[in-house]
């Protein structure tokens, strides 16, 4: 899955990304703030997470537009201890709001291992936009819930993808399986072909020649045809 990772500047969105890929990570950066990307990748329970972090500089707009294009999900990362950046992540969520409208995302309540933190019932409060979006209470440094909130996300962009995922499963390394898969959900084959490209992109399945068959990767199997399984360690 491609998960961008988001928000104003020193929210703490580049020691997300290091903490969730265990430091397999790279950072463009020039004197500790990120001017390009982060990127990293993560596996979780068999599943390939790509993560892209965004530069959290204003005038970065266009590399932001950039790296959202195609993403799966989304996490808003806020300062939970600096009242001044409530105004910026304003902007950011517009604006990510715009890149990719419909997108499931989650919020993390950064910084919670500081003293000083908002409780999500205050940053709520004072971030009236995130309304209708699960918060979730992080540290990036310690780790504090970084997982639950990363799984939670995968769960609702699976759940977004469920219909699709389950003719995979369902059709999974049956001869004619394009076939099938169009005529149930009702496809043009060039928009069925554009799913099992995309989602062999992500490493979920292996599509053979002709795109008429496919195979779901024996790691995810399970999680494709039950996606609740994500939310269990």
């Amino acid at each position: 899955m491609k998960i961008i990772v988001t928000g104003p500047y020193e929210a703490g969105k580049s020691l997300m990304i290091h903490h969730i890929t265990n430091g397999s990570c790279i950072n463009i950066e020039r004197r500790g703030t990120t001017i390009a990307m982060d990127h990293g990748l993560a596996n979780v329970d068999g599943m390939n997470v790509f993560m892209f972090g965004t530069p959290g500089l204003l005038r970065f707009r266009t590399m932001r537009k950039i790296l959202s294009s195609g993403a799966d999900g989304i996490i808003f990362v806020v300062d939970s201890v600096n009242p001044e950046s409530d105004k910026r992540a304003k902007l950011f969520f517009r604006e990510i709001a715009f890149f990719l409208p419909g997108v499931p995302c989650v919020v993390a309540a950064n910084k919670q291992d500081v003293t000083e933190s908002r409780p999500v019932d205050t940053l709520r409060k004072n971030l009236r936009f995130l309304a209708g979006l699960p918060v979730f209470p992080v540290s990036a440094k310690t780790g504090e819930n970084v997982d639950s909130m990363l799984r939670t996300l995968l769960y609702l962009v699976m759940m977004q993808w469920s219909s699709v995922f389950g003719k995979f499963a369902e059709y999974d390394g049956a001869k004619d399986g394009l076939s099938r898969l169009m005529k149930d959900l009702n496809l043009e084959r060039e928009q069925a072909v554009g799913y099992l490209r995309r989602f062999e992109l992500r490493k979920l399945l292996e599509v053979q020649v002709g795109d008429e068959q496919f195979i779901i990767k024996d790691a995810v199997r399970s999680i494709l045809k039950d996606p609740v399984t994500i939310m269990r360690r």
